[in-house]
């Protein structure tokens, strides 16, 4: 900045015209040289002053304009809503398939002679016990004859008396019988008879037909372990039932029963009767035999329709065909 000489300095050389551009050139640098180292001199003592003036200056130079004051309408802050950690899924961790343990074979317990003859006794024990209710108990009987009327009799008259006690008085009894006396106890065996039957043959149509078979199976049974010597076995005879279907006859049965009912063989014993008869049959013709074959089948369809009537269901005979 020029001092006040300088100004004036200035002014002169501009009032002079433009004579001499040089000199004044010269003059003004050698001015404001002088002004400057001026200026360096004061600068210690007028530090205040010299910074005002700059300052004036320079606020003269540009006048700043005043920034219009925007209006912000400060909108309200949501609030952010913290979102929940998703959880991660956690992995069963996979268990293991127990490996299942292999049984431990406990060793055989070694049995006693005595121990396995009381277990075969129980077993037999159990099995001709089921023989029996299998078998069925058919319905006394009344006594059917002369002479078991008078046995009955004196076992009444006789209570608590051992049978074997009463035989001999029954024999003398019997062996003293008049004529008349002996037809009464007939008569009265004849009636019980009658009676017998009846009552029999309402026990057997008291059960099924398959019912009789099973029974008549388990009766075999009962007589097959009394020839195997079974003791304190009655003897049990095979049921008698009308409704059971007859058994078919092979060939050779049909021809043995025409050779027996002809007679040809009384007086015969029946081995020997067989014996001639088996003879006669290996003597036959293919032809001979075709005829007694065509019987046997058609018995054999007889049986197999009256066993279906029977048990209600086909004979295993018929399923194999």
């Amino acid at each position: 900045m020029l001092s006040s000489i300088g100004r004036a300095s200035v002014r002169r050389v501009v009032a002079r015209g433009p004579q001499s551009t040089n000199r004044t050139l010269q003059g003004l640098w050698q001015i404001q040289r002088v002004d400057t180292i001026q200026n360096a001199d004061n600068a210690s003592t007028r530090p205040q002053f010299s910074f005002s003036q700059r300052s004036y200056a320079t606020a003269t130079k540009t006048a700043t304009k005043p920034k219009a004051s925007k209006t912000t309408t400060t909108k309200p802050r949501t609030k952010k809503i913290a979102k929940k950690p998703v959880k991660k899924a956690v992995k069963k961790p996979v268990k293991k398939k127990a490996v299942a343990k292999k049984p431990v074979k406990k060793p055989k317990k070694v049995l006693s002679e005595a121990h396995k003859l009381r277990i075969e006794t129980s077993k037999r024990v159990e099995k001709l016990k089921a023989l029996k209710e299998a078998a069925l108990e058919a319905p006394k009987s009344k006594p059917n004859t002369a002479w078991t009327v008078i046995i009955s009799e004196l076992s009444k008259e006789n209570a608590g008396v051992a049978a074997i006690a009463t035989t001999p008085l029954a024999a003398s009894k019997y062996k003293s019988l008049s004529a008349s006396e002996l037809e009464s106890y007939n008569r009265i065996a004849t009636q019980n008879e009658a009676d017998n039957n009846a009552a029999y043959k309402k026990w057997v149509e008291s059960y099924t037909p398959d019912q009789i078979r099973i029974a008549n199976n388990a009766r075999r049974a009962l007589r097959l372990l009394v020839t195997k010597g079974a003791k304190n076995i009655k003897h049990y005879r095979p049921i008698k039932d009308e409704r059971q279907p007859k058994r078919a006859s092979t060939p050779m049965a049909v021809f043995l029963k025409d050779r027996w009912d002809s007679g040809d063989f009384k007086g015969i014993k029946l081995p020997d009767a067989g014996r001639l008869i088996s003879k006669e049959w290996e003597a036959l013709s293919a032809s001979d035999r075709q005829a007694y074959t065509d019987r046997a089948d058609a018995d054999k369809k007889r049986y197999l329709k009256e066993y279906k009537a029977a048990f209600g269901r086909d004979s295993d005979a018929a399923v194999k065909d």
